[in-house]
Parts: C-alpha cells; structure tokens; sequence
C-alpha cells in the first residue's frame, strides 16, 4: 500500500521534510499544507531585502511551486490552504482551502511544521496603520513602502529581527530609535558584559538605544516609553514603529488533538511527538538542549531545517535522529559579526547550572603585522566540572570560532583541552595563539585555581 504523509507547513522544516520524506520513498503520496500564498521562504533574510541588498523581496522563495509539484519532488502543494483541525485516532486532518472549501485529509504519518507567530506584547496602540511587524513576505513589502528618508522609526526589541531590521531601515537613511525592555541588546545570543560593544557601534552609527526601557504605548507619531529602574517617562519620535519582541509557537492545532504541548510541540530524538505516527519541527517543536539537560524552542532556521530532514525521513519510513541541539547561532550588525554557541550566562544560571566565565580580546593577526582587527571572546565553563558550556564570538571570523567551540561542545571538551587545541597560524592570518583558545586559558586558570581552594578548605 502506498504511504501517505501529510506536511502541515511549508516553511524551512516543511520543507525540508517533504524533500527528505520523498528521498527515503519514492512511492509515497506527499500532500503539503501551507496557509500562506508563497512556499518556503527565508524569513532570515526579510530585514535584508527591505533595504535591497536582496534586490527582491520575492527572491527570499527558496523554490517556486512547480518544483514541489514536478516529478522530481512530487508533492501535492496546497497553497492558501489551512488545517483547522487534527484527528489523531482516526488519523486525519480537516483543511480549508482558499475558497473556504472543506476537506478531510486522511494520513498515514503526519508532520505538523506550523511555525511560529510575533508574540503580541500588552502595548497600546499597536493597531495602529503605522505598526508593522517583520515576519512575512507582506511584512516586509509594507516596511518597504512606508520607509522614507528622514522619517523616525522605533524598533520595539532589540533581538536578532529588531537589530538587523534597525540596520536595515538606517542604511535607507532613516533616523533610528531601538527600544529594548532589558538591559542589553541581543541578550538571547550573548550577554550584557559583551554586547556593550555591539551599543558602541550602533551609537557610533548614531542609532539611539534605550535599554532598560518599557515600550506602554504607540500614539501618532511617537511611541511613549518607561525607564524601567527610574520610571521616568519619555516619548520617542516614530513615523513607523516596527514590533520585533519575539515569536510564539504555534501549537493550538496539536494541543486541540491532544498531543504533549509545552512552549512547543514535544519531541523526541526522532522528532515524534507523544501521538503515533505524528512528527513535529521547527519554531512549533520543543527539543531537548544538549547543554542544559532542558527542553526549548530554537526558533533558528537551521535548527528548523534538520528538525524538518529528520521528521521527514522518519514519516516516510526511514530511521534518523536529532539527539539535541547546542544553538549556534551567528549574525552581522554594523559592520560586527557576531556569534555564540550555547547558552548565555541568563540561560544557565536558569537552568541552575554553576557558571565560570572567561574573557579575552586580542588581534586577529600576529601582533607585529599591520592590523586594526581584534575579536573578543568570552567562554563559559560548568564551575563544578570545568567542561565547556558555551561561547560568544565578536569580532572577524565570529561563527566560525563559534563553530569551533561548537565542535567542543559536543564533543563535551574541558576548558583546559579548548586551551590545548591547535591551531593555525601565519602573521597575515593569524595569530601564534588563537583567541579562542586564549580565552579558554583564562578559564583552565580560574577554575585550576577555585579547584585548588577547595581541595585546601576539605
């Protein structure tokens, strides 16, 4: 009997798991639900496009419809078409497609790939014709239009979507103002100590900052904002206000059939959920830390794409695993490449977890060579054990020195091994020891040293 294998979504996991799922059985009938009137596109890429690095906002579909249709993949590709509702025992799914019309899906293996949506923060004003968000491919065509020369802008959020939307909409010239309700920018990929640098620059760009501050409401032509410590009010000049506090899981359609929800959909190393036969990847999926030991949303397009390869396969019969992930996670700011690996010192100490931390800043080239290049690093150690928790990179080459610490994170490494890698060197290139691995020193001392005291106190 031929296989049936429905994909709820056509993101970067609904994707991935259709191509995979038609790779591991070719005889399979694919049937690939997405609600929006485009497949798969880059969301990463939105804040870019708006400015025209990406000279199309278009050019963020990955593939067009035919390619999921044409022989090669097979599929059947459901546009505009939304599932309203999961049956796990009879082992269907109810749709509505783009003329309201409904329909009963019945499958075999199921993927739910349904993403995530902006969370919607108790702001007033935030239906206002001047609030947009950076989510879609509609988002971003509206940022587009509306983003005059000399006009204000508040970007409410200062994560990844807000930092790289406020680079965006500064490089077309308008006057900036990046309101962030912690204390820090950035502050899911690295830490306070750190992203001061990242604050220099954008102020050096002369970008506004406010940190520590509570967006209360949008009203024509300004946002009004709180100091958080001081409770001074303040209004910020906003023509356009863009709302970039995060994501959401959407999980309603899994919850409603009874499947383990959490933040997100539960899974396991084969991407199964607590249903039979069902799967689920992406912004929608809860998998487990490799560092922490916890379960968490990664909301990052390339965790998505492995969660999506493995469901895919596994919903077409094969066999594969995803045992956790460790968040490598990287991006470019006004001219600072940023990456990290693991979890932040917030992060850790949530998951009561005892922190060591390292730092070192140094060149990028031999000392003696003509340079202005310098990258800081900053590592965090398990105080008890002195293994290797996590890092985060600023400077040139920042995601591949994450990707080396990633290599060691999962292979479990100590700081003092991290510290005793090799590595290369030449005065053009490189220096005689790499930062990295300074850093790691710093760390193999202060611990060697908190162990010594301690074995002194028994």
């Amino acid at each position: 009997m031929t296989k049936r294998i429905v994909i709820i979504g056509c993101g970067t996991a609904g994707a991935a798991a259709t191509l995979q799922a038609r790779k591991t059985n070719r005889e399979a009938s694919i049937i690939l639900l997405q609600d929006e009137a485009s497949p798969e596109y880059s969301r990463c890429g939105l804040p870019y496009a708006v400015n025209k690095t990406i000279p199309k906002i278009d050019d963020l579909v990955i593939h067009p419809p035919d390619f999921y249709e044409g022989r090669l993949v097979g599929a059947d590709l459901q546009l505009n078409t939304q599932a309203t509702k999961i049956d796990v025992k009879a082992k269907t799914v109810h749709v509505k497609g783009p003329s309201s019309t409904e329909e009963t899906l019945s499958y075999d293996a199921l993927v739910i790939a349904t993403g995530s949506r902006p969370s919607a923060p108790p702001i007033e004003g935030l239906d206002l014709p001047h609030v947009y968000r950076m989510h879609t491919l509609d988002d971003a065509r509206a940022v587009q239009a509306a983003a005059k020369k000399d006009l204000n802008v508040a970007i409410i959020g200062a994560g990844l979507v807000g930092m790289e939307t406020a680079e965006s909409l500064h490089s077309l010239g308008l006057h900036v103002t990046v309101v962030e309700f912690l204390d820090s920018v950035l502050p899911a990929m690295i830490d306070a100590d750190i992203s001061g640098e990242v604050v220099e620059r954008m102020e050096a760009e002369g970008i506004s900052v406010k940190l520590g501050t509570a967006a209360k409401a949008v009203l024509p032509g300004k946002v009004r904002v709180e100091q958080r410590s001081s409770g001074e009010p303040e209004e910020v000049p906003a023509d356009i206000v863009v709302v970039a506090t995060g994501v959401r899981s959407n999980t309603e359609l899994a919850a409603d059939a009874g499947i383990k929800v959490n933040r997100g959909i539960m899974v396991d190393e084969r991407m199964a959920t607590s249903a039979p036969n069902v799967y689920a990847a992406g912004d929608c999926a809860e998998h487990l830390d490799l560092v922490t030991g916890q379960t968490m949303v990664s909301g990052l397009g390339s965790i998505a794409l492995r969660q999506g390869e493995v469901a895919g396969i596994n919903a077409a019969g094969g066999e594969a695993k995803l045992p956790g992930v460790i968040m490598a996670r990287t991006t470019h700011l006004f001219g600072l490449e940023i990456a990290a690996v693991g979890p932040t010192r917030h992060t850790a100490e949530r998951a009561e977890i005892p922190i060591l931390a390292g730092k070192f800043k140094g060149g990028i080239t031999a000392e003696y060579y003509p340079s202005d290049g310098e990258v800081s690093v900053k590592l965090l150690a398990n105080k008890e054990t002195g293994i290797l928790l996590g890092g985060q990179v600023i400077g040139p080459c920042a995601h591949q020195r994450a990707n080396v610490l990633g290599a060691a994170l999962m292979a479990k490494m100590s700081v003092h091994q991290v510290a005793d890698l090799e590595t290369c060197y030449a005065p053009p290139v490189a220096p005689i020891r790499e930062p990295v691995s300074l850093a790691a020193y710093i760390l193999a001392l202060r611990y060697t040293k908190l162990k010594q005291r301690r074995s002194k106190s028994k």
